[in-house]
This record gives C-alpha cells, structure tokens and sequence, in this order.
C-alpha cells in the first residue's frame, strides 16, 4: 500500500484508535454499524485498519470517520 498525504485533522496518528462508521438499509430503515479501530494507513480509497485483531483494508466510500 502507497502511503499517501492527506490534510492534517482528516487522517489519525499511525497507531492511534479512531472510530468509523457506516449506514446499512434495511427492510424498514437504516441502522449504523460503528467500529473502533486502530488507524495503520490510507488510500484516497481504503482504510487500513487493525480491528479486533485482524487487519482489515476498509473502502472509505463505505466507512467514514466518526467522532463521537
């Protein structure tokens, strides 16, 4: 993975916990699922994230950052 730049206060610390968020439509609404992850790279694309002890590549058109 390329690292890339991003605008400061957009991109967390390299090894620092930060929440992302996404919204799923159901049937009758939408729900959020809310994930804390710790912040290891990015793409203009995806995520790169530890969470729950698995690395994970998440599509930032998907998951976007949330502070709560």
């Amino acid at each position: 993975m390329t690292d890339i730049e991003l605008p400061i206060g957009l991109t967390p610390r390299i090894g620092a916990e930060f929440h992302l968020v996404r919204w799923t439509r159901g049937t009758d609404e939408w729900t959020a699922q809310t994930i804390l992850a710790v912040y290891l790279s990015s793409t203009p694309e995806e995520w790169e994230v530890e969470h729950l002890g698995r690395r994970l590549r998440l599509p930032r058109q998907e998951w976007l950052r949330f502070m709560p």
